[in-house]
């Protein structure tokens, strides 16, 4: 079980920055490893931390069955595409692994993979960044190479968007801000001088993805999650070099045209442009059905029937561009509570680990933080990679062993 256990978690550090189909695989395995511990009675969690087990296991139930609700109460006329409503493992994927470490986990592992996947896709992203990309991957992989050919720049210097091993910006740099909590935790008390360097060098990369992607919400999340680990955890060398980091990242910022025009955009985009209409019309969704939604993965065909009115595209109908309203449309009021007693548990769990001195609950509580922010302006669930890579860390962070124990 042990052998199996590694395997899983080590499979799926890969593919956080390597691809989405691995993660789910490993997610998958995570979770069928979990199903034998528990009937194997073998499960010894603590208490909070099975208390958070159940409430995943709730929304998750809640999920599966809401539009089946939704088509009986004529919210909605359809099921919901295969490929959301699959989602659902995504849910529990954070107590899987919560439940698989209490046979062991294999840190140092772990953090080598992460920290070197990071590496590598952010020197991949950097590449994509200044060179139009133009190798056509196999068909069988079936990735989309538009996202690599926006020019945030001009024509006599061109500036594309940076997707990584994950050729997709938003997936790249909104997994990156998931990994930024650990690799701060552990530049800021790390054992080993090498863990520290490993990671110094890690956190400049995970900064450098949002930067390529001319990801702003992931940017400035990068910024504010590094903050909070600066003012909690650093002193002496690691805070002089998360600072420098963090100067010198915004000084690339302060001298890169593209980057003005991105952020000046910003605050029109979200009070009066694109992100605000989706928003609206995932507030007409609440008011028609507050109680139970339209049904867990039905956001888009429950907006689109409202683009004669509204006239909301096709990329805008997928969500409504926030966590908590996103989820208010699909699941209703009931969705809501659960998903909010989720992630209550969750981060009591490890703000007790934290204060404990787990080195894993740190940085999970870092990365709990950037998710919700990045969670104000992106609903982060609908890319799986995303979602498992965020679950991932959560998970590894309510594992009963922490990082000073290897």
């Amino acid at each position: 079980m042990h052998r199996a256990v590694t395997i899983a978690l080590a499979v799926w550090a890969v593919g956080i920055v390597l691809a989405e189909g691995i993660q789910q695989a490993a997610a998958g395995a995570a979770v069928l490893l979990a199903l034998v511990l528990f009937f194997r009675k073998a499960l010894n969690l603590e208490p909070e931390v099975r208390a958070y087990v159940r409430a995943t296991l709730a929304l998750a139930a809640w999920q599966l069955i809401s539009p089946a609700l939704a088509l009986l109460t004529g919210a909605a006329d359809r099921w919901p595409r295969s490929a959301r409503y699959g989602q659902v493992l995504d849910t529990v994927a954070g107590a899987a692994v919560a439940s698989i470490g209490t046979v062991g986990v294999p840190w140092l592992l772990l953090g080598g993979l992460m920290a070197g996947g990071a590496l590598l896709a952010s020197a991949l992203g950097l590449f994509q960044h200044f060179v139009l990309w133009t190798w056509e991957p196999p068909a069988l992989l079936k990735l989309n190479l538009s996202r690599l050919h926006e020019n945030f720049g001009t024509d006599e210097e061109p500036r594309y968007a940076a997707g990584g091993f994950l050729f997709h910006r938003l997936r790249f740099s909104h997994g990156a801000i998931a990994l930024l909590g650990p690799a701060l935790a552990v530049l800021a008390r790390g054992r080993a001088v090498w863990h520290r360097v490993l990671a110094g060098a890690a956190v400049g990369a995970l900064l450098l993805a949002p930067y390529a992607a001319f990801a702003r919400a992931a940017l400035l999340t990068g910024f504010a999650v590094c903050v909070l680990a600066l003012l909690l955890l650093s002193r002496g060398t690691p805070r002089k070099v998360g600072l420098a980091a963090a100067v010198a990242l915004a000084v690339l910022v302060g001298v890169t045209p593209a980057w003005h025009e991105r952020l000046g955009k910003a605050a029109e985009n979200l009070f009066g442009g694109e992100r605000s209409h989706a928003m609206s019309v995932g507030w007409r969704l609440v008011k028609e059905h507050p109680l139970l939604g339209v049904g867990f993965g039905n956001h888009k065909p429950a907006a689109l029937a409202t683009q004669a009115e509204t006239g909301i595209t096709d990329l805008l109908a997928t969500d409504a561009h926030n966590l908590w309203l996103t989820t208010w449309a699909e699941t209703g009021l009931v969705g809501l509570g659960l998903l909010a007693t989720v992630h209550l548990l969750l981060a009591r769990a490890l703000v007790r680990r934290h204060r404990a001195g787990s080195l894993a609950a740190t940085g999970a509580l870092l990365s709990f933080g950037g998710f919700h922010l990045l969670s104000l302006v992106h609903y982060l669930p609908f890319h799986s990679s995303v979602h498992l890579s965020f679950a991932f860390i959560w998970g590894l962070g309510l594992c009963q062993k922490n990082l000073h124990s290897r």
